[in-house]
């Protein structure tokens, strides 16, 4: 970003200097609404790369705390994650529901569903036959 600023700020100065703005007097506005557009953009892609770099060091960080944990911290961190997922997905969904109406019935499958209770009667049963 500082490169970006530097430069906007040197054009700016060198089209507004004395002589530029002499001879230039019609389009100074125009040259002011093209730096001011130039300082936005450049802004804007300063703002993008900061917030992508700041997702990687997150993403990094999460894959190396599920990598170096063991047994339930690891399911903690897989939950975690996929709770995480599924957030994210529901509030896309949300989000665009007034758009497409459809898209819960085809994106519910995609979701993390609930395991199936385990029958503890089998292991009764196991447990009894073992006496």
């Amino acid at each position: 970003m500082a490169d970006d600023l530097k430069f906007v700020v040197s054009q700016f100065w060198q089209l507004h200097s004395s002589l530029a703005q002499h001879t230039f007097r019609f389009y100074l506005q125009q040259w002011r609404s093209w730096a001011t557009c130039f300082i936005q953009a450049a802004w804007r892609r300063y703002c993008k790369k900061k917030i992508k770099e700041s997702l990687l060091a997150a993403k990094n960080r999460l894959q190396d705390v599920l990598a170096n944990a063991s047994g339930s911290s690891l399911s903690l961190g897989a939950t975690i994650f996929a709770s995480r997922f599924a957030a994210n997905l529901l509030r896309a969904i949300r989000r665009n529901s007034t758009q497409k109406a459809g898209i819960l019935e085809r994106v519910l499958p995609i979701l993390l569903q609930k395991p199936v209770e385990p029958d503890l009667s089998a292991e009764e049963q196991l447990s009894n036959s073992f006496e």
